[in-house]
């Protein structure tokens, strides 16, 4: 596994943020009621009409995890971003994963994003999204510095597994391609080649099994 971004002198400071992570599932109740009996406490989410999807989050201090089902087939195969590309990934090859950034994206970057604007605020979509579904998925969320705050969901009620004294420290992304991230801070994500599987380390206890491509480890 290798960082894709370490620390150095690069002129190009970064002033993204890891915002969350998340991954396209079936059976996202069920997943949510398997992870509650472990301890692990999701919101009700939403739903994102026009996408296609519906949503549950797991909060950090400082991130979250998006679990992501394919509500609508018609819809999503209707869209730009395809998720139902993502949701079927074992006959699709597409990665179930993705990573979105909050702030400013540098003007350096930006010949790599289109902009979307069907969820409300502009995120930016990285190209390679739209190019083919190998890769994770990459966005990056249009965000003020003033608004950076209001980003965080610390100020939430944190699931008690995960309160601020061990927040999400790595990120551990695997899959046939790599995903091409612009410079942020945040937890480390670690890429390597193999088949899907996403790993969101928060502590040093158990690995903890999600379904065949998401694991915990608190």
């Amino acid at each position: 596994m290798t960082s894709d971004w370490p620390p150095g002198s690069s002129s190009l400071r970064p002033v993204l943020e890891l915002d969350h992570v998340f991954c396209v599932i079936n059976e996202l109740d069920q997943t949510a009621d398997r992870l509650k009996r472990r301890g692990w406490l999701l919101d009700e989410g939403t739903v994102h009409t026009g996408q296609g999807t519906r949503n549950r989050r797991l909060l950090w201090p400082e991130q979250y995890l998006e679990l992501l089902e394919v509500a609508d087939y018609a819809e999503a195969r209707a869209n730009p971003l395809r998720f139902d590309l993502r949701a079927e990934w074992r006959s699709t090859g597409a990665s179930p994963f993705g990573l979105v950034f909050r702030g400013q994206l540098p003007d350096e970057h930006r010949k790599d994003f289109v902009p979307y604007t069907d969820l409300g605020p502009l995120l930016w979509v990285h190209r390679d999204n739209l190019r083919g579904a190998a890769r994770p998925q990459v966005f990056v969320l249009d965000t003020t510095k003033e608004d950076l705050e209001q980003r965080r969901p610390r100020s939430r009620r944190p699931n008690r597994l995960a309160q601020p004294r061990s927040p999400l420290h790595e990120v551990r992304v695997c899959g046939p391609e790599r995903a091409r991230l612009p410079p942020h801070t945040g937890p480390s994500v670690m890429q390597s080649s193999g088949s899907h599987h996403l790993e969101l380390v928060a502590g040093d206890g158990p690995a903890q099994p999600v379904n065949q491509i998401l694991t915990l480890r608190a």
